[in-house]
């Protein structure tokens, strides 16, 4: 198990709680929406699938790869 957790876009400099954040605020549903909008996932996109993870299960620190298995993101 890895000391470091995946708990930010480094792209964007903005951490998965502000992610949220803005999620709750703007009523955001999608990974789609927040590339729209310029928030995340728009550069180097590792951290789309930990994205799509915050908007399903409202956690925002994940071990790293935990996202393999699940269902492909918005």
């Amino acid at each position: 198990m890895s000391a470091f957790l995946v708990n930010r876009c480094v792209c964007h400099d903005i951490s998965f709680t502000e992610v949220k954040e803005y999620l709750n605020v703007h009523q955001v549903k999608s990974v789609t929406e927040l590339q729209a909008a310029d928030i995340c996932c728009t550069k180097c996109q590792m951290c789309e699938p930990y994205i799509d993870l915050v908007i399903k299960t409202g956690e925002v620190e994940f071990q790293p790869g935990a996202y393999i298995g699940q269902k492909k993101y918005s």
